[in-house]
């Protein structure tokens, strides 16, 4: 197949990469002895170097050892950014353990299907969550054995046993050796689990290659942006129990080198105290955060321009926030389109070259082909959508023990993403939206995306989200729900009216519905199913 993308690739990137059939283990090890001085982790005012994160690290493996985990088993992190969670991770890849990232906001009936599902038999987690899987232990939901809490302060709602462990006891006691554990490149390393916006969670197999393959080519793609500094800084707002936190920030720098500086509550104030203190030079961010960093007063006098690498994920950024926030940082933001399924990216917009609303080109090593719906065999014509499907060293094995997704997923050797996007001349790729979320209005198909990124062609507009709901003449009619900015004003006609004049007449919405707040993904991104559940209620009602 052609790529067409190749061509519009920054000068110095490769278009196909040498990926060392070594486990992340390695990669971090070689870091930590080329650099044992360098920062790995940095939070608040502490600074933890390569050294002291490995010799950590070894000592939390050989402690969980000594509680029965062993190589395979499943262990879930549990917990915002603190230095712990990082800690955790590098000590599960030297045992061969399966890391399980669980979102530290999921709600306990959330974390006992993902316990259950994946068979975790520990969980190291933050003291202030730490009754939710305390819960799932005890009452005996899951084959949860072991729970282990981090900077516990003595007040917790539970009781230390030999099945509730205080992280800080059991690392103290333990040797500080390198554990005698094989770990193969193809070795599973981790069970990232979809959103479950759209049915029930599945955890996607991603082995050590897979992951190692996607910081490979995290690094080429950035490193010109950094490779001037003296090593990569990242500024870790995102969370890291999420694919796109963790990659672009603790993955990239197995290859990379750098550090990150961990940013627990990532509000304006604690984003910017972050920058001024310890200026890093890359930052992956959403819409929400950089519309917020344009809006603060302090930003203009910050440290801003000390970031050099720019990259935005989770839904459209307007263009109007991209320019302001260029103009204040100096750097080039450039945004990107994955899934949990492929270790996170698939394709990204180059520095030298964007186009308004494309996700970018096919990142080294991945092609992606645009196919019909119906059979998912035919290959679209430039410019006419299809489903877009993708294969590459990134791409998942398959969800834990579930074939049958499993197999509606993954045809051939390619990856059916269930999103709907077109590729252009010049081989950039539009996402148009999810198969799932398409609106029939009247016979023709609606994308809400497309609804959603004229709307925020409207100044006023904070966040919006569109949707379908039942229509007895058409079929379904599109509604608009809309945030609007702080004291700003907006009418029903005006956001139709514009509407009107940038669409189809089947496209634009028949309701538009003010509300103060939008159901939003760990990342920012705007839950359309939860938003027809909520309008089915009502129907019902």
């Amino acid at each position: 197949m052609e790529r067409l993308w190749l061509k519009w690739y920054d000068k110095g990137v490769s278009s196909s990469l040498n990926y060392p059939e070594i486990p992340l283990k390695e990669m971090f090890n070689r870091n930590a002895e080329k650099n044992p001085g360098r920062p790995y982790l940095i939070f608040g005012g502490q600074e933890i170097k390569y050294s002291e994160a490995n010799s950590a690290a070894r000592k939390l493996a050989n402690a969980i050892t000594t509680l029965g985990i062993k190589k395979g088993d499943r262990v879930a992190l549990m917990s915002p950014n603190f230095p712990e969670y990082v800690i955790a991770l590098e000590a599960c890849y030297k045992l061969g353990a399966v890391v399980v990232p669980t979102n530290p906001m999921a709600t306990v009936r959330e974390i006992t299907h993902q316990f259950s599902d994946s068979g975790t038999s520990a969980v190291i987690a933050w003291a202030g969550i730490a009754a939710k899987p305390f819960e799932v232990l005890n009452e005996k939901k899951a084959a949860l054995k072991k729970v282990i809490v981090f900077r516990s302060k003595g007040d917790e709602s539970f009781s230390f046993s030999d099945d509730v462990l205080k992280y800080e006891d059991i690392i103290a006691a333990a040797p500080d050796t390198e554990p005698d554990v094989q770990v193969s490149s193809k070795d599973l390393a981790m069970l990232q689990y979809t959103g479950g916006t759209t049915g029930v969670s599945k955890g996607c197999m991603l082995s050590n290659m897979n992951v190692l393959s996607q910081a490979f080519q995290d690094h080429e793609w950035f490193k010109g942006s950094y490779e001037s500094e003296p090593y990569l800084k990242t500024l870790c707002c995102m969370p890291l129990y999420h694919i796109y936190g963790f990659n672009t920030n603790i993955n990239i720098n197995k290859v990379a080198g750098g550090c990150s500086i961990l940013v627990t509550e990532p509000t304006v104030d604690n984003i910017l105290n972050a920058i001024n203190q310890h200026e890093p030079n890359y930052y992956s961010a959403v819409p929400a955060m950089i519309f917020g960093l344009n809006q603060h007063p302090a930003t203009p006098s910050s440290k801003i321009k000390s970031i050099k690498g720019m990259i935005c994920g989770s839904s459209p950024l307007a263009v109007e926030v991209m320019k302001k926030f260029e103009e204040l940082s100096g750097a080039t933001i450039t945004e990107g389109y994955g899934l949990s399924e492929t270790s996170n990216v698939l394709t990204c917009t180059p520095f030298g070259k964007r186009k308004p609303g494309s996700v970018g080109l096919a990142w080294p090593d991945i092609d992606i082909r645009i196919v019909d719906i119906e059979t998912g065999t035919k290959d679209m014509p430039v410019g006419e959508p299809g489903e877009l499907i993708a294969r590459g060293p990134n791409i998942m094995s398959g969800y834990w023990k579930n074939e049958a997704e499993t197999a509606n997923a993954l045809r051939n050797g390619w990856l059916y993403t269930g999103d709907l996007a077109y590729m252009d001349e010049d081989g950039f790729f539009f996402i148009v939206d999810r198969k799932k979320d398409m609106i029939l209005s009247s016979g023709f198909n609606v994308y809400p995306r497309e609804i959603d990124e004229v709307i925020y062609e409207l100044p006023q507009v904070f966040r919006t989200c569109a949707i379908g709901v039942p229509d007895a003449k058409r079929g379904e009619s599109v509604k608009a729900f809309i945030v609007l900015n702080p004291g700003a004003e907006l009418t029903e006609e005006k956001v139709i009216n514009h509407c009107r004049e940038k669409l189809s007449a089947y496209k634009v919405p028949k309701y538009v519905e003010f509300i103060d707040e939008l159901p939003l993904t760990a990342v920012g991104k705007p839950m359309r199913n939860e938003l027809r559940n909520r309008e089915m209620e009502k129907l019902k009602n």
